[in-house]
């Protein structure tokens, strides 16, 4: 009997594990594959630079949006209810691109698409926040990676089909893995997390909140200005095939999913480590700065980049979600993700529709690099002023509040 109950338990973590992942790779993934067959969206649809950026911008917009007005109100439905709602609004978003004969279909998808993955982290938390407390830096480091697994599909896939196929064969693909996650979703059990704060968290730790929204931003703007148009430029400037240039994104997922978990495990074993956003920052600004030579010192360094900026750049989300189910009270939970990720949306918004704009009024990749470049450095840069504040004490608008079951909201990022 105890060993059919502890298999019981195993399947149950597994389906977990496999609902949670897909719940947050299945939303942003028609991104992702427009993203790795822009060159022939652009193409078939006539689309400009700025249009084309425009779609990653209206996609977080709305994200942005949803999770600003539905992220604390989806705390009233149960987790398993509002990804179900993710996995049809995900589904619905990659038909609508698959059927797209111009560019305001196309828009039309990208909103349905960031307003379902808008709850992807508030839903996905209150489940995690139900693991054990020794378990969960693993299990959020593995449901975060699940964006970024989405990322290598659409990279591995995506090109793949489109040659075979015609692009919107791999865009209506995305359909069937959004079918797959809300059956997945079905299965999540229901259960309520704490209402208390996870004892765990230590009140040493403190960080304001200015900063952590501050560093999210510039690390989401650069971040997803790189994702978008990383395949692109490599197409374009490289001479890469279509193929081989959305391998870039494959290379980006591949890494991203090894450091969001490895990550999440450490930050939930031992804390906010002094130089963590120091370093993130730092680490995706080399990333980048080795796609730029990539132009002057040949294609393979493009590589290099992809993996660097990959491994440093995609780890953030996946710590700062570690602090905040470690100590936010469970009923709060939802609403406070809410508010993270609207500041992590605004930067995704922004970051690509900028580069477009630079792209399509006259300049050209080297420069318009300089984008996510300087905005790593800026997030290094609040990154050590951080550091120096940590070491001189804990601040007063730290985002701990006063009373001890909530003051521990310590940011890894």
């Amino acid at each position: 009997m105890t060993a059919e109950r502890s298999e019981l338990r195993r399947r149950d973590a597994i389906v977990v594990w496999a609902a949670l992942a897909l719940c947050m790779g299945v939303g942003p993934l028609m991104l992702y594959t427009l993203t790795a067959v822009s060159p022939l969206v652009i193409d078939e649809l006539g689309l400009s630079d700025v249009q084309y950026g425009a779609i990653s911008t209206i996609t977080f917009a709305s994200a942005a949006v949803g999770a600003y007005c539905l992220g604390g109100p989806s705390n009233r439905l149960s987790a398993r209810r509002v990804m179900l709602g993710i996995a049809f609004g995900a589904g619905v978003g990659s038909v609508l691109l698959a059927v797209a004969q111009n560019y305001l279909i196309v828009i039309v998808a990208a909103v349905v698409s960031g307003i379902a993955q808008s709850l992807s982290n508030p839903a996905t938390n209150r489940v995690a926040a139900t693991a054990p407390a020794r378990r969960r830096g693993a299990l959020i480091g593995w449901k975060q990676s699940g964006v970024q697994l989405a990322q290598l599909v659409a990279g591995l896939v995506a090109p793949a089909v489109a040659v075979a196929a015609g692009w919107r064969w791999a865009a209506a693909s995305g359909a069937m893995i959004a079918l797959l996650a809300g059956v997945t979703a079905i299965l999540v059990p229901n259960r309520t997390p704490s209402k208390t704060a996870d004892p765990a968290a230590r009140d040493g730790e403190h960080v304001s909140v200015a900063t952590l929204t501050v560093f999210t931003f510039f690390m989401s703007f650069g971040l997803m200005t790189t994702n978008a148009y990383l395949p692109l430029f490599a197409h374009r400037e490289l001479g890469f095939s279509v193929t081989v240039a959305g391998l870039t994104a494959a290379v980006v997922g591949t890494v991203g999913v090894a450091s969001r978990i490895v990550a999440a495990r450490d930050s939930g074993r031992g804390g906010l480590r002094r130089l963590t956003l120091f370093v993130l920052g730092g680490g995706a600004a080399l990333g980048v700065g080795f796609v730029m030579a990539a132009q002057a010192a040949g294609g393979w360094l493009v590589w290099v980049g992809a993996a660097v900026f990959g491994v440093a750049a995609l780890a953030s989300n996946a710590v700062t979600m570690v602090a905040l189910v470690r100590s936010v009270p469970g009923d709060r939970l939802s609403a406070a993700t809410g508010s993270l990720v609207t500041g992590m949306y605004i930067g995704f918004a922004t970051g690509p529709l900028v580069f477009g704009f630079v792209l399509n009024h006259g300049a050209r990749f080297g420069l318009a690099w300089l984008l996510p470049l300087g905005s790593f450095l800026i997030a290094a840069l609040v990154g050590l002023i951080r550091t120096r504040a940590r070491a001189a004490g804990p601040r007063r608008d730290s985002i701990a509040p006063r009373r001890t079951t909530e003051r521990n909201l310590h940011a890894h990022s």
